[in-house]
């Protein structure tokens, strides 16, 4: 048996398709069971990585498991570790960050760095998964592309090497059902290193019209962070990481094509595939 958390999410919807594809048994934990439109055959059970009781329930049987965290991402990942040692599991797969190999402090990093602590102190064997960004992200630039034909960039434009999030779950697949993954972490890219204007300008090709692009002053986008957290020295730390150009996603890795085999998806790709968001 397989479980997913986070099943209804990018990554772990799509990592669920894929094991279903391959003829695994999955459970998938969500929050509204009801609403997770999975593939059939898949056994969705309710519950979150914030609920100890459910995620003893939802570890039951489990041999393997791709976790993926959201909110208290260090507390979260405590109640993993727990149900899964409880339960006897072989082997997790966590959607980490690499933000914890960031040079600069900030919340980011600590939580996931805290993540992966509690995750190895559970004894169970480990694999980490530590993508940058995803091509994803720039979906918030939908609104103000649909509404004027411009992109108010958060995080600067410093040169990295996004990564799809298609990529991200084949890596997690290949690490769940594959041999020698154990107590090893990757660091999943894209394949080209692009700043955040040239993005704009290619998701400005797919859609067949110019995009204006701007990048917001630290200041605002502090001011935005902070609103939204109530964490004003987190929004400082944080801002100043994105703002970094000392990323470690600044180059691309070989790690997707070491776990499945082949290249992964330049953005380009994924702006075609998804270009009716921004129309």
């Amino acid at each position: 048996m397989f479980l997913v958390t986070g099943a209804t999410g990018k990554v772990g919807r799509e990592a669920v398709e894929q094991l279903v594809g391959l003829g695994r048994q999955v459970r998938a934990l969500s929050r509204s069971p009801e609403e997770a439109g999975l593939p059939e055959g898949v056994e969705v059970v309710a519950g979150s990585p914030a609920d100890p009781a459910s995620l003893a329930a939802a570890f039951e049987g489990v041999s393997r498991a791709l976790v993926v965290l959201s909110g208290d991402v260090a507390g979260e990942a405590r109640n993993v570790a727990k149900a899964a040692a409880g339960a006897g599991t072989e082997h997790i797969v966590l959607l980490s960050s690499a933000s914890v190999l960031h040079p600069l402090p900030h919340g980011i990093k600590e939580e996931h760095r805290a993540a992966e602590e509690a995750i190895t102190a559970s004894g169970v064997a480990t694999t980490f998964l530590r993508p940058g960004p995803f091509h994803a992200n720039t979906s918030w630039w939908i609104r103000t592309v649909r509404e004027n034909s411009s992109v108010r960039d958060w995080i600067g434009n410093n040169p990295g090497a996004p990564v799809d999030e298609y990529d991200i779950a084949s890596a997690a697949v290949a690490a769940l059902t594959g041999e020698g993954h154990g107590g090893k972490a990757y660091v999943l890219t894209g394949p080209e290193v692009l700043t955040s204007e040239e993005q704009a300008r290619v998701l400005g090709e797919v859609l067949g019209r110019e995009l204006a692009f701007s990048v917001a002053p630290r200041e605002e986008v502090v001011e935005v962070f902070a609103g939204i957290t109530g964490d004003r020295p987190a929004a400082v730390s944080n801002v100043a990481a994105l703002h970094s150009p000392e990323v470690p996603w600044a180059r691309p890795t070989t790690a997707v094509r070491e776990l499945t085999g082949r290249d992964p998806r330049p953005y380009r790709q994924w702006a075609v595939a998804n270009a009716a968001l921004f129309r």
